[in-house]
């Protein structure tokens, strides 16, 4: 397990995905990809079926960039992926965005500004860029306080033994 919690993950070639600790476990003999968590692991199940249904060119797992020479500071994606029309986009999966992967993100877009990269989480079984995650959260958070404000009025208006009559007359 890594220091987020993340479970080690080994993918076949055919798709099929291992959780580390039950290979150890069991002492199996499998080969694949191993991948750092069980998200990457699912993304990479995802991507090969998109290359079986034509929808993506081409993928390659955990390409590599250097961002800055001296002192050296390299980059390690979790997929470049090769669309239909040649085009070609980065693709990180994340369960917790940390400061140092803030810092590599801005040397990347200033050495690579012409390689666009696509920052993924798993919200309800599916994969959605991080910033509409956090949105929904920031929309789910909001509304929430809303209804803990109106919830709280209520009560206090219970307290004062005053109705909606009431106080709606008091604020004219």
């Amino acid at each position: 397990m890594s220091k987020y919690n993340a479970k080690k993950v080994i993918v076949t070639a055919d798709g099929t995905l291992f959780e580390e600790w039950l290979i150890k476990k069991y002492n199996l003999d499998v080969t694949g990809i191993r991948f750092d968590s069980k998200m990457e692991g699912e993304y990479y199940q995802e991507l090969l079926m998109l290359k079986q249904l034509g929808e993506i060119k081409d993928f390659v797992c955990q390409p590599k960039y250097i961002l800055q020479e001296s002192p050296k500071v390299t980059y390690i994606a979790d997929f470049l992926v090769t669309d239909l029309d040649g085009s070609q986009r980065v693709i990180d999966i994340k369960g917790v965005e940390t400061a140092t992967f803030r810092v590599k993100l801005k040397l990347f877009l200033l050495k690579y500004p012409t390689l666009p990269i696509e920052i993924l989480v798993k919200r309800r079984g599916e994969f959605i860029p991080t910033q509409q995650a956090k949105k929904e959260r920031a929309d789910r958070k909001r509304a929430i306080n809303k209804l803990v404000k109106r919830a709280e009025g209520e009560i206090k208006n219970v307290r004062t033994g005053r109705n909606k009559s009431q106080i709606y007359r008091n604020q004219k």
